[in-house]
């Protein structure tokens, strides 16, 4: 699936003409909603009856984490677009691990170019995670794509 999630981002990008995961939502029609979730809840993924497609995301939160919120929903709604939060809450049995993986790993690829480990060839993974701004998380994914590719 790596490949696959990379080869996706890789064809959204090159749609959209932009890494930017509120820009790319906004060129999908992804409606984009920034409220109070509580201090909880970060964000979450949302398809209505009729089909329109909504990312809540937690207005109480700096813009760096709304960045990585953002392009995590973004990869529910683009990889799983028929598993919402409510999905969950009707099947609370389900193992949620491999979405919320898929997710992280749709992020990564968006907001990391091939280009980390040359950019950064002496920096600590949480060099490269503080000057890229993303979580430490979606560096050890995307550096974990590249040497597995």
């Amino acid at each position: 699936m790596n490949n696959e999630i990379k080869e996706i981002v890789e064809g959204l990008i090159e749609m959209s003409d932009t890494r930017n995961p509120f820009e790319i939502c906004e060129y999908l029609g992804i409606v984009l909603l920034y409220e109070d979730l509580g201090p909880e809840i970060l964000g979450y993924y949302q398809k209505t009856e009729s089909n329109h497609e909504i990312l809540h995301i937690n207005n109480q939160i700096d813009e760096t984490l709304q960045q990585y919120i953002c392009s995590h929903e973004l990869g529910h709604a683009v990889l799983e677009p028929d598993i919402s939060l409510s999905f969950f809450i009707e099947n609370p049995l389900l193992v949620k691990n491999k979405p919320e993986i898929d997710a992280d790993k749709f992020a990564a690829e968006l907001l990391l170019d091939d280009s980390l480990a040359e950019r950064y060839p002496t920096f600590t993974l949480e060099q490269i995670a503080a000057a890229e701004n993303v979580p430490l998380k979606l560096v050890k994914l995307k550096l974990s794509n590249i040497f597995l590719s």
